[in-house]
């Protein structure tokens, strides 16, 4: 019976799969404990940038000229050892994998995968940006390299978000950031591993846009995405002027601590830049960093992100970010208020801005890990209560606790 209910054991998007008992006492808890993989990064931390400027003086700083003349932000990447190439048919707009035209760019979601324009050393830049739930709900995560330029030393000013943009149009507004927040490995030693970056923006566009939730230390391997930016090359068929997505799955890593993830077929290039990745049909779980198609053609179609561990954690905890907001808990299954035998089930559910996964306690004893699935067994007559919590990748524990009190009856 145990090897047949750990078979039917699931597991939130955040868990491996590895599957163990626990005891409450002398009742047995089935349980399905968290197994992210491990990523041996390096430390890196966050710094952020205030902005001076108000926001209404960003929003005011640019017009539809300034927008339509902004060059996209590039970074060369040269590889730092070889990996195998892999076999993907030749990415278009039409193939059923590879890049697409996502349609609307004002309708959901598509229009929280936005354009972000920005100055540096005088001139206009453009890279791509999605908007994540958060506790605040006016935060983007987009390349460090959008936000924080190597070549001169400082952070980029006057940077805003443009959701639904096309052609030079900003039928949803511009949002003006607030913050800007990347990673020291980015900055101190341009490390594509780290090129990573976190935008607080003005009041709250996620009431009005929506999100994408966001996720820590999942599994690459055998991963699927859609990639979503404004590239500006190639050239054609693409100018910078209109969303593009891409189905693409894990193809290789590359090098870094922890190693990047190329992905394919993916043929969008500059102008994606920090184009969010993703995956499992909610989660942002990487942004576009870079890739080799400019000095190896042999690469084209193939698209390179950071994996989102530490570093990418760190920068939505920053106190200028804000982090996620509380996680949800509730009972989707339990028994009867009485009932006359000695095992019972409940089933859970959870919502975050992360994947969640559960504590459960049972009458006194302490809170342990379980899963969605739980089945208590041999209880005593009398009465019993049954808690649960939910925890999301950052550490937020939901407000309140979900209950249920029951009677265990004689036959």
């Amino acid at each position: 019976m145990v090897r047949e209910l750990v078979r039917k054991a699931e597991a939130s998007p955040a868990t491996a799969g590895r599957a163990f008992l626990l005891l409450f006492g002398g009742f047995l808890l089935l349980s399905l404990a968290s197994g992210p993989v491990a990523a041996g990064a390096r430390q890196s931390t966050p710094v952020a940038h205030q902005v001076k400027a108000s926001p209404a003086a960003v929003n005011a700083s640019w017009d539809q000229e300034d927008l339509l003349e902004s060059r996209p932000a590039e970074v060369a990447a040269r590889p730092e050892r070889s990996f195998d190439l892999p076999k993907f048919p030749e990415a278009s707009v039409s193939g059923t994998a590879g890049d697409f035209l996502p349609g609307d760019p004002t309708a959901y979601p598509q229009r929280v995968h936005g354009k972000v324009f920005f100055l540096s050393g005088g001139s206009a830049f453009s890279c791509s940006g999605t908007l994540v739930n958060s506790r605040q709900k006016n935060v983007i995560y987009t390349a460090g390299h959008c936000v924080f330029d190597r070549e001169t030393g400082k952070f980029v000013s006057k940077l805003i978000f443009v959701p639904g943009y096309q052609n030079g149009n900003t039928p949803l507004g511009t949002y003006a950031a607030t913050s800007l927040v990347t990673t020291t490995g980015w900055i101190d030693n341009g490390a594509f591993s780290y090129d990573i970056a976190a935008v607080a923006l003005e009041d709250r566009p996620e009431d009005d846009l929506g999100s994408r939730k966001i996720a820590f230390d999942l599994d690459p391997g055998g991963r699927s995405w859609t990639i979503y930016g404004y590239p500006q090359e190639p050239d054609p068929p693409y100018t910078g002027e209109q969303l593009v997505g891409c189905d693409a799955e894990t193809a290789t890593r590359d090098a870094g601590t922890p190693p990047t993830i190329g992905a394919s077929p993916c043929s969008m290039e500059q102008g994606a830049s920090g184009g969010g990745w993703i995956t499992d049909g909610e989660y942002l779980n990487s942004v576009v960093s870079y890739g080799y198609c400019d000095t190896e053609p042999d690469r084209c179609g193939l698209i390179f992100g950071p994996y989102f561990s530490n570093a990418a954690k760190a920068l939505y905890k920053d106190p200028s970010i804000g982090g996620s907001a509380d996680p949800g808990v509730r009972l989707k299954a339990k028994p009867p208020r009485k009932v006359r035998k000695k095992k019972v089930k409940f089933r859970l559910a959870g919502s975050g801005s992360t994947p969640v996964e559960f504590r459960c306690k049972f009458d006194r004893q302490s809170y342990v890990d379980c899963s969605k699935k739980v089945s208590v067994s041999r209880l005593s007559l009398g009465k019993h209560v049954f808690r649960a919590r939910s925890i999301d990748q950052t550490d937020s524990r939901s407000s309140k606790t979900a209950t249920w009190k029951f009677r265990v009856k004689k036959k």
